[in-house]
């Protein structure tokens, strides 16, 4: 994949506390907003489910098939 150059300010100790665990800034920061964007995407599905939780009678089996496909795609994203 490509990759761009773009300029992060962060706070002197955080950049300190990176410099001691990777040799490679770059990488790590990529990483750790891939890991960020990842708990994001799980959080929102957890609050998806949460909000199924709630459905009762028919709008439970339309919300049931929403799911199955909502999750794939999550599952998609987070593969991709």
């Amino acid at each position: 994949m490509a990759t761009r150059s773009i300029s992060v300010s962060l706070e002197e100790g955080l950049l300190a506390d990176l410099d001691a665990h990777s040799a490679n800034r770059s990488a790590a920061v990529s990483e750790a907003i891939s890991l960020w964007l990842q708990q994001r995407q799980l959080e929102a599905l957890q609050l998806a489910y949460t909000g199924l939780a709630q459905l009762h009678g028919g709008d439970l089996k339309d919300a049931a098939r929403d799911t199955v496909t909502m999750g794939a795609e999550a599952m998609e994203r987070l593969d991709g």
